[in-house]
């Protein structure tokens, strides 16, 4: 299979799902380290030390994953996703700049406990490549509520950038791409063989099968939304 710019872009658009689940991936696994520290508090237990680290690392991580859709998307959407348009949702300018922070200065962002919820601080301080001084105010809200409010504009924001794709057919695999596969040696020769005996009947298989990436991508983004929606009216005090 030769690749080419326009496959390249039809292939990403495919990937996007997963990186949405990924995105997701890090905000539940912030939402549940802020509740089980409330929940410890609450049973009068100490704090494991371990969860003053999970906050700020799966925060890093989510931050990151912002970066990643915010490229990815911009490869096959137009127009594309720009920091512009994500510093108008809640806590989007905090977003871009405290994962600069965070990637070229190595700043944990999430530092201070109190009373079971993670905040930032304070206002953060740096310079950005230029020798500018940057000043990024701190979010009022909690991490927890800050980073829920965050995804589910985002969440919404992508949807509309990706409606108008919706029914746009996605890439469709490659007979030879198979089986260039199956030549790695972890694949097992029971496997090889299956795919001899049924070659053509796989092959018109992997021509019929019909896979709509932005439609796939919107369902996963249904579900984070809905999954802020509940967190942030349960959201734990």
């Amino acid at each position: 299979m030769n690749l080419t710019p326009e496959l390249h872009r039809i292939w990403v658009s495919n990937f996007f799902k997963g990186k949405i689940e990924e995105f997701g991936f890090h905000l539940r696994w912030i939402v549940r380290c802020c509740d089980e520290s409330i929940e410890t508090l609450r049973m009068g237990l100490n704090q494991p030390e371990s969860a003053h680290a999970e906050v700020p690392f799966a925060f890093s991580s989510f931050s990151n994953a912002v970066q990643t859709l915010k490229d990815a998307g911009s490869t096959f959407l137009d127009p594309k996703i720009t920091w512009t348009d994500i510093g108008q949702l809640r806590h989007g300018e905090f977003m871009r700049m405290s994962r600069n922070a965070a990637t070229h200065d190595g700043n944990p962002m999430i530092s201070v406990w109190a009373d079971g919820h993670f905040y930032v601080p304070a206002e953060i301080r740096r310079f950005d490549n230029r020798g500018a001084l940057i000043q990024i105010p701190a979010p009022e809200q909690d991490v927890r509520t800050f980073c829920l409010e965050f995804a589910l504009d985002f969440s919404e924001y992508l949807s509309s950038k990706l409606g108008p794709f919706e029914h746009v057919e996605g890439p469709k695999l490659d007979l030879s791409h198979v089986e260039k596969g199956l030549q790695s040696p972890f694949v097992p020769d029971f496997a090889r063989k299956l795919l001899k005996e049924n070659r053509s009947h796989i092959e018109q298989a992997l021509q019929e099968a019909k896979v709509y990436p932005a439609k796939e991508a919107i369902g996963a983004l249904n579900e984070m939304r809905s999954f802020c929606i509940a967190q942030l009216e349960t959201s734990p005090s």
